[in-house]
């Protein structure tokens, strides 16, 4: 056994439960919720299906801009709109999820025992090599039976939760929920913050 696979059989399990989403292109509905072998920040291209969920709805959100539009450069907001407008529309799918035997990565201790670092986990989409640490972890925890993993989402809103669907029993599968369909973008959280109170003398 590897030195890193050592060290992630340490790494605690968690179960969990509760509403998690996922977001895609229109046309994929239907599987939506298969999981899938294109690759990701936890999973290598043409590896194990993985299934990407995530919580909060401003989390799923972020995550979509960070993958579809932050790469691109755009010479203007008129240019930006009109390739944003060509990606809709999509569909955000909720379901319900009660799975156990989760590497569970959301502790300090337990990303630290992975040999991951924050900026593994929230390094830009354009980063092969944090991307590469983090797939030779998830690697290590599909080789080890894990039926998946749980971390910080690398936006920093909320969690991400992969499952290994190859591995996750039939009984443990996420319950489809309720959908809505993104016929344009939503608002990007990050550019919403609080209210600004003025102030006054006197006040």
């Amino acid at each position: 056994m590897s030195q890193l696979a050592v060290r992630v059989a340490e790494v605690p399990e968690a179960s969990v439960s509760g509403e998690w989403l996922r977001h895609a292109e229109l046309r994929y509905a239907s599987s939506a919720l298969e999981g899938h072998t294109r690759g990701g920040r936890w999973s290598s291209r043409g590896g194990f299906p993985a299934l990407y969920l995530g919580r909060p709805h401003d989390s799923v959100v972020v995550e979509a801009y960070r993958h579809l539009v932050d790469p691109v450069v755009f010479d203007s907001d008129a240019e930006q709109t009109t390739f944003m407008g060509g990606l809709v529309p999509r569909i955000a799918v909720s379901c319900t999820v009660n799975v156990t035997g989760i590497l569970d990565l959301r502790t300090a201790l337990g990303r630290a025992q992975a040999g991951l670092t924050p900026q593994d986990l929230e390094c830009a989409t354009t980063d092969a090599d944090g991307y590469t640490r983090c797939q030779e972890v998830a690697q290590v925890a599909h080789q080890l039976r894990r039926n998946g993993l749980i971390a910080p989402a690398a936006t920093g809103v909320g969690e991400t939760l992969v499952l290994f669907m190859d591995l996750l029993p039939k009984a443990q599968r996420p319950e489809r929920g309720a959908e809505s369909v993104w016929s344009k973008w939503p608002a990007d959280p990050r550019a919403t913050g609080p209210a600004l109170r003025l102030v006054r003398d006197g006040d």
